[in-house]
């Protein structure tokens, strides 16, 4: 994949991670309990937390620059 499509997908994937992050159409919301007992925010921020990890590694994997060519030749 080209630099220019890799940065437009971590982009569009960064915004929707920050969009996602206030979930403003559950400020005063208080059920679903999960379990009988925990919030829905805390299972809520649980969730985004492990997609954010996730998307991070996916990150560090695919969207990391490549090094130079005369690092990987021992110079």
């Amino acid at each position: 994949m080209k630099g220019n499509a890799r940065d437009l997908i971590f982009l569009i994937a960064m915004v929707i991670l920050i969009l996602f992050h206030v979930d403003f159409w559950a400020w005063k919301k208080v059920h679903p309990m999960l379990l009988g007992w925990i919030p829905y925010h805390l299972w809520y921020d649980g969730g985004l937390t492990l997609l954010g990890a996730l998307f991070f590694l996916w990150w560090g994997r695919r969207g990391w620059p490549d090094p130079p060519k005369d690092w990987e030749e021992g110079r």
